[in-house]
């Protein structure tokens, strides 16, 4: 059998593992779907969503990422997420300051989006070495639930946030000293470090939700991914044009540093949004009153499903396969990450 690869599975092979179990049921609006981002559960006059996610591409920060990336994935069904239940995993023989540090974190985001733990399970376990933090998050609405799969041609894509944001975070606490190594100034690294407290996308989603046909959060293979789970979802094929695509320099430097493509990295805080034409200058200005940045960077097309074509100055090239995050190929060639002052144990 194949093997399979590092990362969140391609959906061709999960959709066979979906097989196994029962997915459907009378209040069950949607349920496990490619690039749908949570659940939506019918309840009562209204909509419960629901979302789970792990932290495993990350040593430092777990707490804080795993709280707002899965707060996010709530968020762009167009709903506050509200409710939270952490599965912290500890490795052996860690010490209680360690657990210590990941609920502090955690706590420090909850308290940014106002949400509340209501449960969970904590335990230090064999075979891991460092903490691993699941986390579902759930929030509830009687008003418009957005979905991945809402694209139609013709409509224009919006780019929300911080494009590898998330990533070059990572990369800055976990792979400090490589970036040393690389002369990239201490200052730099400092202010990357600190996207990774600029990780809500839940502004930029619930901002977007009145004007936007589906939203996607770009986690996992970063941005292009992102566009691709929309094409799937939806059915269409989409069109982008690189050159309109705004980088933030930070991340710019460091992703050139390690030599990983900033649009196929974690990319948690930023949001992309397919909004009909009519509508795309009054969302942008929406966004950028708060000041989010974002940019329209293509359009949806009745083409293959699943397609995303990129447009720049070399031309033309087409994204057919799902995407591995740039950040796994970091930890698989590193043989010992750096070590920074509030380091968790290495991957």
């Amino acid at each position: 059998m194949a093997r399979l690869k590092l990362g969140k599975l391609e959906w061709a092979a999960l959709e066979k593992l979906l097989r196994f179990l029962p997915v459907s049921g009378e209040e069950v609006l949607v349920g496990p779907g490619v690039g749908e981002d949570a659940a939506v559960i019918k309840v009562g006059e209204g909509f419960l969503v629901a979302h789970v996610d792990p932290i495993t591409a990350a040593a430092e920060r777990v707490g804080y990422l795993a709280v707002h990336i899965a707060a996010n994935d709530v968020a762009v069904r167009g709903v506050k997420p509200s409710w939270f239940m952490p599965t912290v995993l500890l490795p052996e023989g860690a010490e209680e300051e360690l657990a210590e540090r990941v609920f502090r974190d955690m706590a420090q985001a909850l308290r940014e989006l106002g949400g509340v733990a209501v449960g969970g399970h904590t335990e230090v376990s064999p075979g891991i070495s460092k903490p691993i933090v699941v986390m579902a998050a759930m929030g509830y609405t009687s008003g418009r639930v957005v979905l991945t799969s809402g694209a139609k041609p013709g409509e224009l894509v919006i780019a929300a946030g911080r494009l590898g944001g998330e990533g070059a975070g990572v990369i800055a606490w976990d792979f400090a000293e490589r970036l040393r190594r690389a002369g990239i100034p201490a200052e730099v690294i400092e202010r990357a470090r600190g996207f990774v407290e600029e990780i809500s996308a839940v502004k930029a989603a619930l901002t977007l939700k009145d004007y936007a046909s589906s939203m996607h959060d770009p986690t996992e293979g970063g941005f292009l991914q992102a566009l691709r789970e929309v094409a799937l979802a939806s059915g269409v094929s989409i069109r982008v044009d690189l050159r309109k695509v705004a980088l933030d320099p930070v991340v710019r430097v460091v992703t050139s540093a390690v030599g990983v493509d900033p649009l196929k990295l974690l990319s948690s805080g930023s949001v992309v949004a397919t909004v009909p034409k009519e509508r795309a200058e009054e969302a942008v200005q929406a966004l950028r009153s708060l000041g989010i940045p974002c940019s329209v960077v293509g359009a949806v097309e009745d083409g293959p499903r699943g397609l995303v074509i990129l447009e720049s100055e070399e031309g033309e090239s087409r994204v057919e396969e799902d995407i591995v995050d740039e950040i796994y190929r970091l930890w698989q060639t590193a043989h010992t990450p750096s070590t920074s002052t509030t380091s968790a144990p290495a991957r």
